[in-house]
């Protein structure tokens, strides 16, 4: 009992205090999860700060999402197909309040006068 009173107190205490790294990563993360609950699955062997959502049924590099992971929104071929397209709009406005929530949340440790 005690430990579960322990973690949610450190995480409350941890989501109100996280660096931009820490933030930059838990938003990539909800991306990622959300994007596999479509049917995506995540492929990272880009080594550009983007990463890959690949359908389970992949035929063609025109059905791929690619999610930047800085920016924090996708990208899609303009000859895309209008599912691909859809799922993409479909990301980014389930992402749109969960970036904003943890960007809200940061303090940066030294003001700036």
């Amino acid at each position: 009992m005690w430990m579960v009173i322990v973690t949610i107190i450190y995480s409350r205490y941890k989501i109100n205090n996280m660096n931009k790294k820490e933030i930059k990563s838990a938003i990539n993360k909800a991306a990622y999860a959300f994007a596999e609950s479509m049917g995506y699955e995540v492929h990272d062997d880009e080594g550009d700060g983007t990463v890959s959502f690949v359908p389970h049924e992949y035929t063609t590099i025109d059905d791929t999402i690619t999610w930047h992971r800085s920016s924090h929104d996708t990208c899609v071929l303009n000859w895309s197909s209008d599912k691909t397209k859809a799922d993409a709009d479909a990301i980014d406005e389930y992402m749109k309040p969960i970036i904003e929530q943890y960007n809200n949340q940061y303090t940066p440790k030294h003001a700036m006068a």
